[in-house]
């Protein structure tokens, strides 16, 4: 590609380099869309360890888009190690509140404790079945949350990624974390094994949903602005994987890496709606997590006052 490379999203470096074209898709929350989005390209930053999506849609265009989908689109099931690992971490904290921010339906914060006050941020429309098992919903997105008030702990689970500016959602997270309390944040690891040798042909970096990944870098940088403290970090699998869905995912990913485009006449040809007037898809991703040691769960302390 010619001109000069974009600057990093995450910390505005501009050591970045194009690691490949990323696929187009119709497919975004659980729904199917009249139009394909396109997938730009994915680039890594060198200073932060850190990969984006360039170009990106507008904030607008990505509320509008969550707002319609579908809202059991992302839940948290028993097979989910990096929910056990937070909630974990959560109760050796003794936390009594926290915040959930994009909490879904409540899936995770259901899972807590009856004794810890609940509370979640959601812009889609899972935020009504996350109020019916009585979380207190206090916004759409951390933006519109003008009460101030402050948590134990505030947890981020397969949010920053969806995130166009994680330094900014980073500060908006951390103000409503109490002196002495914990930021936990749950994401893929763009420096991971297997997405350094796939690049753009991924399968986390597939889903149009997903734009920004920080690195381990991006998280020591900001916590050291910050004034904040990286506690810990965990290397982990999504889900653990069964013995028939770790072969398949390896040979999902082999597929698609191979080529995108038979991936998706595959698709066309295997999924089929079986509802009269749903809209058919045309684009398809490797949706295989657990199938590597892909993710990582950040934890940042606020300094006691």
């Amino acid at each position: 590609m010619s001109g000069e490379p974009p600057a990093c999203r995450l910390c505005g470096s501009r050591a970045t380099r194009d690691d490949g074209a990323l696929p187009d898709s119709d497919y975004f929350a659980g729904r199917v869309l009249e139009r394909t989005l396109p997938g730009g390209r994915l680039w890594v930053c060198t200073r932060c360890g850190s990969a984006f999506r360039h170009p990106i849609l507008s904030q607008a265009e990505y509320l509008s888009l969550y707002r319609s989908g579908a809202p059991d689109q992302w839940s948290g099931g028993e097979s989910r190690r990096d929910l056990r690992i937070i909630r974990s971490i959560v109760s050796a904290a003794r936390s009594a509140s926290v915040l959930d921010v994009g909490c879904g339906a409540g899936d995770f914060l259901a899972t807590l404790p009856a004794h810890i006050s609940k509370s979640g941020i959601e812009p889609s429309g899972a935020a009504a079945l996350a109020g019916e098992r009585g979380i207190e919903i206090v916004a759409r997105v951390l933006d519109e949350d003008a009460t101030e008030r402050c948590f134990e702990a505030v947890t981020a689970i397969d949010v920053i990624e969806h995130v166009p500016d994680p330094d900014a959602f980073l500060a908006r997270a951390y103000a409503r974390v109490r002196p002495g309390g914990i930021l936990i944040v749950s994401t893929g690891d763009p420096q991971a094994f297997a997405w350094r040798v796939l690049k753009s042909r991924f399968w986390y970096a597939s889903f149009p949903e997903h734009v920004s990944f920080p690195g381990r870098a991006f998280f020591e940088q900001w916590c050291a602005r910050s004034g904040a403290r990286l506690k810990d970090r965990h290397a982990t699998r999504y889900q653990a994987p069964s013995a028939l869905r770790l072969p398949l995912g390896l040979a999902m990913q082999g597929a698609f890496f191979a080529s995108p485009a038979a991936f998706n006449w595959a698709g066309r040809l295997v999924y089929r709606p079986r509802v009269p007037g749903v809209r058919p898809r045309r684009t398809f991703s490797p949706g295989i997590p657990g199938t590597f040691l892909d993710h990582q769960i950040v934890v940042i302390g606020k300094p006691a006052a």
